[in-house]
């Protein structure tokens, strides 16, 4: 998600922009966007620093410009000030950033979770479709249409199945899907709903969504979240849907090919680095545990 949709200031847009360049990765992840944009998290401003927080996270980002002067430091502090030291949080590192891991460290938080990306030469996608699984012959193939109330709906129930340990994507509600679905790179014919064409129901069995944005001047296509009902796992889908990705993403003849996946889940690494994904970048998640007090009398 970008930053257009949300009633911000000019200045706070332009730290977002120039942090992501100068980091070479978004400052804020599209959930926290689609939570502010939603009122379920609230912006804070420090001139040089703009901060959310909400639902059990905090994100904050300096202007690169204003970095090391102590300024992370002060807004950090003034934020936790509006929480207090009772409140459980997690806060993201996005990439390489000793500095804003150190951060947060001396404010209680530890390391909990990573986040990779994972990259993909363009010039070996052919390879990566070749290798791809078929689809199996009891799913039906096609794309979301974000008039059909059904789509929607079955999107949500199977990506808060599949998402269910995941404290980030398993939380997209109807409103946050249809709030994406508004956005200037969004593109029905890159969403792939496979529906279970063997099942009395008929119901979604999985799903897949390419990112495709030329924000650069030619097209970045990003595997944006790949899922599948937890009824249909170990049935070839999930290796099946990376097949139908990499062909849509081969239709936009990208220059850029990336995706992002819990460092700890083996299984989907496992699967994209036998297509030829390999890890380019690793992001933290820091949690503040709840203080724990003695109640024995």
């Amino acid at each position: 998600m970008t930053s257009e949709g949300l009633s911000l200031p000019d200045h706070a847009r332009d730290i977002l922009a120039e942090a992501e360049r100068h980091d070479g990765t978004p400052a804020f992840s599209d959930q926290a966007l689609l939570a502010l944009a939603a009122g379920r998290r609230s912006w804070f401003d420090f001139g040089n620093a703009i901060g959310a927080l909400g639902e059990g996270e905090l994100d904050l980002v300096v202007k690169p410009a204003a970095r090391g002067r102590g300024l992370g430091g002060e807004a950090l502090g003034a934020m936790l000030d509006t929480v207090g030291a009772d409140a459980e949080l997690r806060a993201w590192v996005h990439g390489d950033q000793p500095a804003a891991g150190a951060l947060l460290a001396r404010a209680g938080f530890a390391p909990a979770r990573s986040l990779l990306r994972m990259a993909l030469d363009p010039a070996a996608l052919p390879g990566a479709i070749a290798g791809a699984a078929p689809l199996p012959t009891w799913v039906r193939l096609e794309n979301f249409d974000p008039t059909n109330p059904i789509h929607a709906t079955e999107w949500v129930r199977v990506n808060s199945l599949a998402f269910a340990d995941h404290p980030e994507q398993g939380t997209v509600s109807l409103d946050d899907l249809l709030a994406l679905t508004r956005e200037p790179w969004f593109d029905a014919a890159d969403l792939f709903l496979a529906w279970d064409g063997g099942s009395e129901k008929n119901s979604l069995a999985g799903f897949t969504w390419v990112k495709t944005t030329r924000d650069s001047g030619w097209p970045e296509t990003e595997l944006y979240v790949i899922g599948v009902d937890p009824q249909c796992a170990g049935r070839g889908l999930g290796a099946a849907l990376l097949g139908v990705t990499l062909r849509c993403m081969a239709e936009h003849d990208p220059r850029r090919i990336t995706l992002y996946v819990d460092g700890e889940n083996a299984g989907a690494r496992a699967l994209y680095e036998r297509a030829g994904f390999t890890i380019e970048q690793q992001s933290t998640q820091w949690v503040r545990a709840v203080h724990q007090t003695d109640s024995a009398e």
